[in-house]
């Protein structure tokens, strides 16, 4: 009986063996293949990525060009002399460092009138151009390097041409118009990281023509006059997947694709993936990636596989648990990374969304300034400017500071703020990006305390997402209505409620409970085209309950959403002066307050190391009437101060972080002076750092207040003029 048990053990410890061997190997396989198509993926995503941003680029060259030849037509250059002129300007102001005119007879106009080999000046000599544009081309692009001793171009060089049509200069007939620039400013748009080690690169890219000739390469480089040909690449390598032929055929029908190839020592297997660009550019963008960086990502999973064998061939149970829990892991952590890496793909949209906003305010500004009927619209556009750049950066501090609010340690203002003016801005901000979307936006407000304590830009930030999103998810021709009401708690006390109610597409009964999840979106047929980073709502939930508020929401597909946003604050009973609009101080006023019985203006000491940030405040200052001195760094500052007269200097605004010292050793430093100004001078720390811990540091090195930057002049302002008169 003890035979036939232990041979039975046997047959159970070979068949588990035997299974566990069969599992691993096919495990090892897929896992192989899986790891080799998420690299090649992620080559291709990297590859359209780069790709995208060369064609964008060659795109905006082409169009600088058309954007000189207008302006050649608009200044009315009909001469030779002033299209010279015209194009010395536009060298000295646009990316290309040489610009062309060929006449249809091939001869080339430069930065200076010139015919072919008679006067000795630059254009002795012909440029052949002309046969780029031979057959009917609209728009060209290639490698340019000079040829010749002596020429025009010393080194290596990108041609950009557009060709013309009906445009003649002196009865010249002109044919197309080229701008050449330096060839690094395509190379700087293809260096690739993603597959380095040690320092060492062992991935490059590279641009080529549909002839196989190298425009760019980051990795083998390509001297001045000196070319190179992928197919002679292949033809020298020991061994490759496809052909010459082949390779030529997909290039000619604009495919893309992607082979092993072996170098001659047979040593360095290379993938190279290729993809074109749209079809009139006639280039191809190629990237290559070395063999090791597949057997490197898949031999630390083949070792642990390994070992899970040995370990698994004691019981068959311990196995399917361990491989259970493994795979478990496995499939948690790739769902991780899938979402993190949609994140951050999608991120530049949501950024975008303010930005764009603020670039198109200024581009307004910059098209009126010179129109005094248009002052007071200016006037509003600088605002909205303001107010959504303040708005920007919030958010992206929010973004990059997502582990401390989901550790509960969110840096959470209790300011005074008058909940209209916020109400007032929000709405400003978000009326033309709903009502250009055809909805109607309906504000109502019934607010029993005007001014209340909170975090003014902590409750925009999250009422500008669920307003952002009623927009995007609201069809045209609907609504959305944004109530802010309150209710009492006590005499000191009352609850802030805001409410966006939508009639939008809503939001299912399975993503609802979703919402406020990090990196969560729904995707359906209704919201495939509209992007997000899938954490602003997590965002807003963790402001909120910092804040010791809520947010819930209700909502029925194809009826809409309400979203509400309930807040506690206590009342201040008496608003302060700098919120009060017609209370506000000009900025003489505050000046001759500070400069109090002295008859002289404020002297404030600036220690700032960053040479533009120094510029940009001290002219400001200058602006605003004050005197002003710079110190380059910390110990600079302290012997500024202790070299100046007694009373000399009134504030001093000390960046956090200089050298030789920093801010807060200055600080102490300047408070240990034995002098009697040394203890009474205001000194405010102006820096970057926005936590609440650097908050404290400035503080305790003897600092009186804390300014973050970008600066916003006006609390700069009403800060020093507040302590000041204090």
């Amino acid at each position: 009986m003890e035979k036939k048990h232990k041979y039975f053990y046997f047959l159970i410890i070979i068949s588990a063996a035997a299974i566990i061997c069969s599992v691993t190997f096919f495990y090892i396989k897929q896992l192989n293949r899986t790891i080799s198509d998420n690299i090649i993926n992620s080559i291709s995503e990297i590859a359209e990525h780069d790709k995208a941003t060369i064609q964008t680029y060659i795109e905006i060259c082409w169009e600088a060009l058309h954007k000189v030849h207008r302006r050649f037509i608009s200044h009315e250059c009909k001469t030779l002399p002033e299209v010279e002129v015209r194009m010395d300007l536009e060298c000295a102001s646009s990316g290309f460092t040489h610009i062309y005119l060929v006449a249809e007879d091939g001869t080339v106009y430069a930065d200076k009138y010139a015919t072919d080999g008679s006067d000795g000046s630059i254009m002795d000599r012909k440029l052949e151009l002309l046969p780029y544009f031979a057959n009917g081309e609209e728009q060209v692009v290639l490698r340019f390097d000079n040829d010749e001793e002596g020429g025009w171009l010393t080194k290596e060089s990108i041609l950009y041409g557009i060709r013309l049509n009906d445009y003649e200069v002196d009865g010249i007939k002109m044919l197309a118009l080229i701008g050449i620039s330096d060839i690094s400013s395509i190379q700087d748009k293809m260096v690739i990281n993603s597959f380095a080690k040690d320092g060492k690169s062992r991935g490059h890219s590279a641009l080529i023509d549909m002839e196989g000739n190298y425009i760019v390469d980051i990795n083998k480089k390509i001297y001045l006059n000196k070319s190179s040909n992928l197919f002679e690449h292949l033809t020298e390598s020991a061994s490759s997947e496809l052909t010459n032929e082949e390779v030529a055929k997909k290039l000619g029908n604009l495919e893309t694709f992607s082979f092993y190839h072996t170098h001659m020592e047979g040593r360095n297997k290379e993938l190279f993936y290729f993809i074109p660009f749209e079809q009139g550019m006639n280039l191809y963008f190629i990237m290559s990636v070395q063999e090791e960086v597949f057997t490197e990502q898949t031999r630390t999973f083949v070792i642990m596989s390994m070992l899970m064998l040995v370990a698994s061939m004691l019981t068959v149970i311990f196995m399917l648990l361990f491989v259970m829990e493994y795979r478990n892991k496995t499939l948690i952590s790739s769902e991780r990374a899938r979402s993190q890496k949609e994140f951050l793909s999608d991120m530049s949209h949501e950024i975008r969304t303010p930005l764009n906003g603020l670039i198109g305010m200024n581009h307004l500004i910059m098209a009126h300034i010179d129109d005094d009927s248009e002052k007071l619209q200016i006037k509003e556009w600088l605002k909205k400017s303001n107010s959504t750049a303040n708005y920007l950066l919030a958010l992206v501090n929010d973004i990059l500071d997502m582990s401390k609010l989901q550790a509960g340690k969110a840096d959470i203002l209790d300011e005074p703020l008058l909940v209209s003016s916020l109400v007032d801005e929000i709405v400003a901000m978000q009326t033309d990006n709903i009502e250009r979307r055809g909805v109607k936006f309906i504000v109502e407000r019934e607010i029993i305390e005007p001014c209340i304590k909170g975090d003014a830009t902590r409750i925009k930030q999250i009422l500008m997402n669920i307003i952002g999103n009623a927009a995007k998810f609201t069809p045209k021709g609907k609504h959305i209505r944004f109530s802010v009401t309150q209710k009492r708690v006590d005499d000191g006390h009352v609850i802030t409620i805001y409410q966006c109610e939508d009639a939008g597409i809503g939001i299912s009964k399975e993503y609802i409970g979703k919402i406020f999840d990090s990196f969560s979106q729904e995707r359906n047929q209704n919201t495939n085209e509209i992007k997000g980073t899938g954490l602003g709502m997590a965002i807003s939930k963790l402001l909120a309950n910092a804040m010791g508020g809520d947010i819930t929401v209700e909502s029925e597909r194809n009826v809409g959403s309400t979203f509400t946003v309930t807040l506690p604050s206590a009342v201040v009973k008496e608003i302060p002066d700098y919120l009060k609009e017609a209370g506000n101080e000009t900025a003489d006023e505050t000046k001759e307050a500070e400069a109090g019985n002295s008859g002289r203006p404020v002297k404030i000491l600036v220690a700032e190391d960053v040479e533009l940030n120094a510029e940009v405040l001290l002219e400001i200052l200058k602006m605003e009437g004050f005197e002003t001195a710079h110190a380059q760094n910390g110990g600079e500052a302290v012997k500024l101060f202790e070299g100046s007269e007694l009373g000399e200097f009134d504030i001093i605004l000390m960046d956090m972080q200089m050298p030789v010292m920093d801010g807060c050793a200055a600080a102490k430093a300047i408070r240990k002076l034995n002098r009697a100004d040394a203890k009474t001078v205001l000194i405010y720390a102006c820096t970057a750092n926005t936590f609440q811990e650097d908050r404290d540091m400035a503080l305790r090195s003897g600092m009186d207040d804390f300014l973050t930057k970008p600066i916003d002049v006006n609390v700069l302002l009403k800060k020093m003029g507040k302590q000041h008169i204090a």
